[in-house]
Parts: structure tokens; C-alpha cells; sequence
């Protein structure tokens, strides 16, 4: 059997990606928000990222708003496009987010493992460098966000116990 023509493996294989990429976000989407806790092992920040200021090497604050935000594609999502407000309640939501984008992408990046199943190794390796090259940049973005939210949550946690615990609203 001769293989197929690249002028119909790039198009089924860009229709592939693009069911990958809306699958994986539905996946996240639909999974538990409790699922995705910012201080689990997972999504916890690394020494290595340095409260995430190692991803300013690669000017992350420079490119990350150009990206597309897809948080509320799907019904009852939540967009991280714009930051409302500086709530300890909100910024705890705005915190699973992120690691519910992270785990998208990471699902999303990891199918791409799944071309090696009916196609020659070299094309295995082609759609893992598009996996990674397509999703590492979402990835970083919320890397180098969560840590900088995190903080804002503990000072904003802190007052609002500060104000409690003396009785004053």
C-alpha cells in the first residue's frame, strides 16, 4: 500500500490537531475546579522558575497577551484575558484556571504521541515538535502568571484575616 499524498495528510492531519486541541480543552473543562489546586505537587512553582522570573528570559511579558485566551470557549468557562478583581475569592478561582489551561495543554501536547500509531517514526517526531512548539507557550504563560497571583492571594488573604481577627469590617 503506497502512502497517502501530503496533500491530504496535511489537512486530515491539521483536522486531527484541531479535534485534539478543543478535545483536551473540553476534557479540562469539564473536570472538578477542585481537581486543579495551585499548591498540588503538580502546579506548584519550581525552585529552577524562580516565582517564575525565569520566563522572563524568554520575554514572556512581551508576547503572552498576543496569544489566543480560550478559557470561555466552552460554556460557563472563565476567561483570564482581563484580571477583574483583586478578591481573595476570584484570585483562588483565577488560580485553579490557570492550572486547568496548564493541564489542557499538557493533555493536548501529550496526544501528540498518538501519530506514532499509524505513522512512520519520523512523523511521530514532527507532530511531537508541533505539539510542544504549539502548547509550550500557553504553558509558560500560565507558569509565569501563577506564581505572581499567588502572591496577591496570600497578601490579600492576609488582610482580610488581619481585618477579621480584629474585629474591625
Amino acid at each position: 500500500m503506497l502512502p497517502a499524498p501530503a496533500w491530504v495528510l496535511v489537512p486530515l492531519y491539521a483536522l486531527i490537531w484541531i479535534a485534539i486541541h478543543i478535545g483536551a480543552g473540553y476534557l479540562a473543562h469539564r473536570m472538578p475546579l477542585s481537581r486543579f489546586d495551585h499548591r498540588a505537587p503538580l502546579y506548584r512553582t519550581r525552585r529552577f522558575e524562580r516565582n517564575g522570573r525565569i520566563y522572563r528570559r524568554v520575554m514572556v511579558h512581551r508576547w503572552k497577551d498576543s496569544l489566543p485566551e480560550a478559557g470561555s470557549f466552552f460554556s460557563g468557562g472563565f476567561s483570564k484575558r482581563a484580571f477583574v478583581a483583586p478578591e481573595p475569592d476570584y484570585l483562588e478561582r483565577y488560580l485553579a484556571e490557570t492550572c486547568r489551561a496548564e493541564a489542557s495543554h499538557w493533555i493536548s501536547a501529550s496526544l501528540s504521541l498518538t501519530f506514532f500509531l499509524w505513522n512512520p517514526w519520523y512523523v511521530g517526531v514532527m507532530m511531537i515538535v508541533y505539539g510542544l512548539s504549539t502548547n509550550l507557550p500557553f504553558i509558560i504563560v500560565q507558569r509565569y502568571n501563577r506564581p505572581r497571583l499567588a502572591a496577591m492571594h496570600r497578601r490579600l488573604a492576609g488582610r482580610r484575616r488581619g481585618r477579621d481577627e480584629s474585629g474591625r469590617a
